[in-house]
Order: structure tokens, then sequence, then C-alpha cells
């Protein structure tokens, strides 16, 4: 499998599945990461956060109520008891009986076949020795070369960096944020900048492409948000579609993907 920058050299648009293939699969499960990989995405971005007993799993929210069976906050309750609870059936009945994964259980699904986006949800106490319990997954799977840590906690971006200096970082820009993404990439040390598709302009774009950053744009999931974001020369594409969005470029701009 070719790393991170070799794909992203090989391609002119890059295709990021966001929390998995999550228009068509429930969110931040095993379901939604292998209809990512059979779309041809480029890249799994999904969500990591702790148990109570500092297992690593891929959750979204804090709450439990939006995508599963249950009550209360994820990171309050062990994994032996998350994983009672179903994260399927919210979406459709086609995926009942799907459970919270680990991020191991990713790791071991997806490898070697895609790369992958760790998102940093806010990972409470203990930061550093959490941030190195993730730092050792990646190495142990050699997945060095093959990911992208981001996060809107851009402390814990920092913190990766002392920890693993190769790994590249990205930062998702806080909501009416205005500062300039070279600014942040800068104080920050990171490669990359992502931001929604409501707040990408010809400002921020260019300001990224002056300074060789990576840049991410979320959620690209019809037409005319495609065509708003290629006008800018974005080439990294964040769906929950990646299968239609990859159609549409291959039949209506005719790119590599």
């Amino acid at each position: 499998m070719k790393n991170l920058f070799e794909l992203y050299n090989l391609v002119d648009y890059f295709i990021v599945a966001h929390r998995g293939a999550s228009g068509t699969a429930p969110e931040n499960t095993l379901a939604s990461f292998s209809e990512a990989i059979e779309s041809g995405a480029h890249f799994i971005e999904l969500d990591v956060q702790f148990t109570s007993d500092a297992v690593p799993i891929v959750f979204h929210d804090k709450g439990l109520s939006r995508t599963t069976n249950g009550m209360g906050f994820a990171s309050k309750m062990t994994f032996s008891q998350l994983r009672q609870l179903d994260t399927g059936k919210w979406f459709s009945s086609k995926f009942e009986g799907e459970k919270i994964p680990t991020l191991k259980e990713v790791f071991e699904l997806i490898h070697n076949k895609i790369l992958l986006n760790l998102e940093i949800k806010n990972l409470g106490d203990e930061l550093e020795k959490k941030i190195n319990n993730i730092v050792n997954l990646i190495k142990e799977y050699d997945y060095i070369d093959k990911v992208v840590i981001s996060s809107f906690y851009y402390d814990f971006l920092l913190l990766f960096k002392k920890l693993a200096p190769k790994i590249p970082t990205a930062l998702i820009r806080i909501p009416r944020d205005k500062t300039l993404p070279s600014s942040l990439a800068t104080k920050f040390k990171a490669e990359g900048f992502v931001c929604s598709v409501e707040e990408l302009n010809e400002t921020v774009a260019q300001d990224a492409k002056e300074h060789g950053l990576f840049v991410g744009v979320y959620s690209v999931d019809d037409d005319a948000k495609l065509e708003y974001v290629l006008n800018f020369d974005i080439k990294a594409i964040v769906t929950n579609y990646p299968k239609k969005i990859i159609q549409t470029l291959k039949d209506k701009y005719q790119v590599r993907i």
C-alpha cells in the first residue's frame, strides 16, 4: 500500500470518507468503514475518544443517545458497558447489532487497505498517557506514514508532535474563528488545515495554498457543494457519500481518482 504522500501526489482529488461511508451506513462503525474501502475512497476519517477504563474507541458524540440505544456519556462508561449497546439500528434495521468499535479493531479491519485520519475528541485527564496509547497503536500497525491526526483541540496536536514528530497533523477550524490557516499552522506545528464548506473562502484557500498546507473541506455531499469546493482548487474532499462523489468526479470532471 502506498503511503500518504505517495498516494496524494498520484491523484487529482483525494477522497476522505467522513466517519466512513456514513451516508449509506451508520457512522463510525466497522460496516461504515468497510463500505468506505469498497467505495474506492483514499482515506477514512473517524473520531477517537476513551472509555472510563481507558480503552480508545471510535465514537463521535459526547452523548450516546443519537447513535445508540443507550444514554449517558461515552467517556463515563466502561468499554464492557458500551459493548452492550447497539450502534447500527438507529440508522437502519439492516445494521442492527453493530457495536462501537475499538481503535484497534478498526486498524485490524483497514490494515494496509486505506489511509486513516484520526480526529481526536476531548480526551479529558491523563492526556499524555492516552495520546501515547494512540501513537503506540499507529506504530504497531505501521501507520506512521499512512495517518493524519486532526483535532479542534490544537494543544493535543502539539503533544502528538512531541511524542511522534513524523506523524502529520491538521487543525480543524473552530467555527467563526477568522485566524489565517498559516498563522495557526505555524503556532501549532501542523501540516494541514480542515474547514467546513460554509467557512471555505478565497482568503482561507489562498493563504493555505501560499504556505503549502494540506487542505481538507467537509462535508461535500452533493453536486453544488462539490462544484463550489473545486472552484478553490481544493484537493482533499471530505464526504459522507464517497462512492457517489467519486463517480461524479470521474463522470463529470474526468479526473484521476
